[in-house]
């Protein structure tokens, strides 16, 4: 899952390519194929069936790994083991390349590869004709079998803005070229029994919605009378609001966040432990927090490029924000166009989340050994992701963080079941022991409490046909695409890495009762009716043609001095002590002053 490690492979395999194709390429029927190792070549795991059509996939296994796909492929062929996709042949035999390196679009163009799943650019994938029309699948049923079909469209299952980012081409003649595979949001986790055994919980009555501590409380012993002193009391609200829900006792807004990191640091708690190597996973929870303050509606501009912003933040005539009794000034509702949608990055929300940043990245007087006199740990910045798994379940255990327990780890959706190894076995991983959840983010202010949750897909894993797939194999190709986005399949997927496809659908009550739960937590954060989700994809023709410009980990915190990243920059000794004023206003001049839609 790691970003910048994927762009690199693509450029190397890029570049691979023609060696690898002249090779093993086209040598599908002697037994060979480009499948199996961490190379990406090899050998293939079984010699071929002459007696079965064969089927060539390849997979990106990233932190999904491999054994849904395994169990999905082994399940696919058992279904049709008694139809007949070509004549003289019965059964389908798929032949695996599976690895953690990613492909390019100049890859998929000279492999024989047939089905490719993985973190791709749609449209610049679409353009490059490597793609293959699969509207007849999307606006079809998804099967079980060669005669067990859904009742649904695989279409119905999409939402509003996946329609319109997959459906490419004029009006009346839209065509779809891929779907979403599995979805991927980055978050604020937390260690639920930590949370109890430390009564790290707000108690009834003090969540924000009754009174608003002042920086002068939190600095006191006072902040701790904010929460439950045994772990069976009453809880508060939360940020949804509302009493009775998964979301009860954690913090509201933004000063209760700032209460709740003092309170860990009095309990001996490290608030923070996060994947310093990787920046674009800070990032990622940046954008969050952006897409959170802004909520559905708002966020889905910078998507599009066009509409009506209502939190726009008024600027004077030297860049600097205007502030009006204390907070900054909202100009009225701003009509939104293509050439002026650099405005967007003068939004509340954004500035918020600036601040949000900020706060993380702040220091305290109070130190210990394992994080210094910050909140987070105190090899954060330098450790990879495998390392921040291992610290984060088993740290204090192996005394590796001098005993002290780490309370919230920054990571994506999948990392549960890209640490697996970290874990004694998968009874471990799934027992009540081990109780991790997301953290529905807080509010910037009281006024937003019970206000949706907005989340953000944001990297971009893709199923798709090859275009240059044989026309004998074309029927199997699209079949087990419809096998795979069957609900079937889907909780299948869901009950073995406790994850989600990016789709509409529910899981069952079997699929729930085998799932960790940290996976019944996203599914619960996730599909709540108090949730929007969103995938980071443009959805006019204009942002389309702009997808490097909508690039994730750089659109909505690039200054023009080339950081791209709020938490490295509050990390440099350089600009550490920057305001939060400060660095959105370097946001905003970078963008007014370098957008490119004239």
């Amino acid at each position: 899952m790691k970003k910048k490690a994927f762009m690199k492979t693509v450029i190397a395999l890029a570049l691979a390519a023609a060696t690898t194709v002249a090779t093993i390429g086209c040598n599908r029927n002697n037994g060979t194929s480009n499948g199996g190792g961490n190379s990406g070549g090899g050998t293939t795991e079984r010699p071929t069936d002459a007696t079965k059509s064969q089927l060539y996939i390849r997979y990106y296994s990233g932190g999904a790994g491999r054994n849904w796909m395994d169990n999905a492929i082994a399940e696919f062929e058992e279904a049709y083991a008694e139809y007949s996709f070509e004549s003289g042949k019965k059964g389908v035999q798929v032949v695996k390349d599976f690895d953690k390196s990613g492909f390019s679009d100049a890859t998929v163009k000279e492999s024989s590869n047939q089905v490719f799943i993985g973190e791709i650019n749609y449209y610049k994938f679409v353009s490059s004709g490597v793609m293959l029309d699969i509207s007849d699948v999307v606006k079809g049923n998804a099967v079980e079998g060669p005669s067990k079909s859904e009742s649904v469209t695989i279409e119905s299952k999409l939402r509003n803005d996946q329609k319109n980012f997959y459906n490419i081409g004029a009006d009346g003649d839209k065509k779809y070229y891929g779907l979403p595979s599995y979805e991927t949001s980055m978050n604020i986790n937390y260690n639920v029994s930590v949370f109890e055994n430390k009564n790290l919980y707000f108690a009834a009555g003090t969540d924000g919605n009754t009174e608003t501590w002042t920086e002068e409380k939190l600095k006191s012993k006072d902040v701790e009378e904010l929460f439950v002193k045994t772990k069976n009391a009453k809880k508060s609200k939360g940020p949804d609001g509302v009493e009775g829900t998964y979301d009860d006792g954690l913090p509201a807004t933004y000063n209760d966040f700032q209460a709740l990191l003092t309170c860990m640091i009095r309990r001996g708690v490290v608030p923070f432990i996060w994947n310093g190597t990787s920046t674009d996973y800070l990032t990622g929870l940046a954008n969050e927090v952006w897409a959170n303050n802004e909520g559905y509606e708002q966020m889905m501009l910078n998507m599009s490029f066009e509409g009506t912003a209502t939190d726009l933040i008024e600027f004077d005539s030297n860049g600097k924000m205007v502030f009006e009794n204390g907070s900054p000034k909202l100009r009225s509702a701003t009509t939104i166009t293509p050439k002026t949608a650099y405005e967007l990055h003068a939004t509340k929300g954004l500035y918020d989340a600036v601040r949000f940043v900020k706060m993380m990245m702040g220091t305290t007087t109070e130190t210990n050994p394992a994080r210094g006199n910050t909140y987070r740990y105190k090899d954060s910045m330098t450790m990879d992701y495998r390392s921040t798994q291992e610290y984060f379940l088993n740290g204090k255990d192996k005394n590796k963080t001098n005993g002290q327990d780490i309370g919230m780890m920054v990571e994506g959706t999948w990392w549960e079941s890209e640490a697996r190894t970290n874990f004694v076995s998968e009874e471990d991983r799934r027992s009540d022991e081990r109780n991790y959840a997301i953290m529905p983010l807080p509010k910037a202010s009281l006024a937003d409490v019970g206000k949706k949750n907005t989340k953000i897909s944001e990297r971009n894993t893709i199923a798709f046909i090859n275009a240059n797939c044989p026309a004998n194999a074309i029927p199997m190709a699209k079949e087990f695409l419809k096998f795979l986005y069957s609900d079937k399949a889907m909780n299948e997927f869901s009950k073995d890495t406790d994850m989600l496809i990016a789709m509409n659908y529910e899981l069952t009550e079997e699929t729930l009762a085998a799932m960790s739960n940290y996976g019944r937590s996203v599914y619960q954060v996730t599909r709540s009716s108090n949730t929007d989700m969103m995938e980071w994809n443009p959805t006019s023709d204009e942002a389309k043609k702009r997808t490097d410009l909508l690039e994730w980990s750089k659109y909505g915190f690039s200054l023009s001095s080339g950081l791209i990243n709020p938490y490295l920059y509050f990390f440099e000794e350089s600009t550490r002590n920057n305001s939060a004023q400060t660095y959105f206003e370097g946001i905003y001049s970078n963008f007014k002053n370098s957008w490119p839609i004239k």
